[in-house]
């Protein structure tokens, strides 16, 4: 005498199997992507967080020469300072209170420089996040040129 097999035990034993079938195939394929440098320092600025992030190719490290150099222009009247420098090559940052006086408190203009100097031409792309940032994009870049993206902290 047989057992029958409901159809809810068929489905799910379909499900787990195209699951399992599914993980195998495409998890293969994650290992052959490519590894990334992140260059990662934090600012603040008025007490608002800016965390700029640029990445390049892993492949490109070795003809990193010099530190990656970061500068975030403020205006005069800016409180600002570098929080943390993390990143998988030599960093720098520093603060350039070069822009005109800000004086009101719902948008401070900010400035963001990023240059990699390079033995090689490869492309970058930097990511500006933090509190109270308004407009928030990707840029991209070429290493040996200065990449320079403009922002504006809102509600401060």
């Amino acid at each position: 005498m047989g057992r029958r097999v409901s159809g809810r035990f068929l489905r799910s034993f379909a499900f787990s199997a195209a699951l399992t079938v599914s993980s195998l195939t495409l998890g293969g394929g994650a290992s052959a992507s490519p590894q990334w440098c992140e260059e990662d320092p934090t600012f603040v600025v008025n007490g608002a967080i800016v965390d700029v992030s640029t990445t390049f190719a892993y492949s490109y490290a070795s003809s990193v020469k010099g530190p990656v150099q970061f500068e975030l222009l403020v205006p005069a009247n800016a409180v600002a300072a570098v929080v943390s420098l993390p990143g998988t090559v030599p960093v720098t940052a520093k603060i350039t209170r070069s822009l005109p006086a800000s004086w009101g408190l719902l948008a401070v203009p900010v400035v963001v420089k990023v240059t990699v100097p390079a033995s090689a031409s490869f492309d970058t792309s930097t990511h500006v996040t933090g509190t109270y940032l308004w407009l928030s994009s990707t840029v991209k870049g070429k290493s040996n040129v200065t990449t320079k993206v403009s922002y504006t902290l809102i509600g401060l």
